[in-house]
């Protein structure tokens, strides 16, 4: 064999192993996605999101979900700084989600007052109404960890969720869905 060819099924080789790489590695995060989301509230029986009213930032009363609406429901917590850096890829994508006809409802949980929710909203300068979760909202919507985000379809029917760190991109092909 020349060093040629040698060289040629070496460089073979390699690019075979970081395929095989890749492949393991996609799986062990999309296991562990799966895992992490395992408790949240399901898409695959038609399940309707749980009515509740909130009371926003704005001190209006608000319905969730929506009736004939569709809807991205995003839970976070002040605190969280994962939160604090996925919001703004909901606000990337605010035209692409008003297009397709969803209205975006944020739902602070575990806050310890009124006050650090605006300092979230304002440090974020979130354009979508912020609604004042409670314990309830938290039971009802099956929240174990923040971020999480629902969307629901105009018949309240959930359609998606995931729960931690969401691109931009991975909001708006989850959107396609609905």
């Amino acid at each position: 064999m020349s060093k040629r060819t040698a060289a040629i099924k070496t460089k073979h080789k390699a690019w075979w192993r970081h395929g095989l790489e890749i492949l393991i590695l996609g799986g062990i995060f999309l296991g562990v996605m799966r895992w992490q989301e395992r408790h949240l509230l399901s898409n695959d029986d038609h399940q309707k999101a749980p009515a509740q009213i909130l009371v926003g930032l704005d001190e209006k009363t608000h319905a969730l979900p929506i009736n004939n609406q569709k809807q991205l429901l995003y839970f976070f917590a002040p605190w969280c700084t994962v939160c604090d850096i996925s919001i703004d890829n909901i606000e990337l994508q605010r035209n692409a989600l008003l297009e397709k006809g969803y209205q975006v409802r944020y739902i602070a949980l575990d806050w310890k007052g009124q006050q650090e929710v605006q300092v979230f909203v304002d440090d974020n300068e979130l354009t979508f109404p912020v609604l004042m979760g409670t314990k309830e909202t938290m039971q009802q919507y099956s929240i174990k960890g923040f971020p999480t985000y629902y969307l629901i379809d105009d018949s309240g029917v959930i359609t998606a969720g995931s729960q931690g760190y969401s691109t931009s991109l991975g909001i708006w092909l989850r959107s396609l869905g609905s």
